[in-house]
């Protein structure tokens, strides 16, 4: 996964779960474009009360934004190329003809 720039904590999504957690990276494959969200949460369970930090991807489309715009602009954006090179995004002049939208 990509690094944040500057301080201060991944900005806050809410999953379709229901569960709330910071938001890593957003991620796309181009075999079928779609884009995919990488997600660190804390799950509690039992008694005694245990705790477990988790990261999962889930799809873009499945998480809601809980703060302002701007606060999302610095996470990172990865595409997996058909030729199976990794590449940070680029919202001008894309590699295989096409601008990949960014969720």
């Amino acid at each position: 996964m990509g690094t944040l720039a500057g301080p201060g904590a991944p900005p806050l999504v809410e999953m379709s779960s229901g569960m709330v957690g910071h938001l890593l990276e957003w991620r796309q494959h181009k075999h079928d474009g779609r884009w995919r969200a990488w997600i660190s949460w804390v799950e509690t369970a039992g008694d005694p009360l245990r705790y477990r930090h988790l990261v999962t991807e889930v799809p873009a489309g499945s998480v809601t934004p809980l703060e302002a715009p701007e606060a999302y602009a610095r996470v990172p954006r990865t595409v997996f190329g058909r030729d199976g090179e990794v590449r940070p995004w680029a919202p001008l002049g894309s590699w295989e003809g096409e601008a990949p939208q960014p969720p």
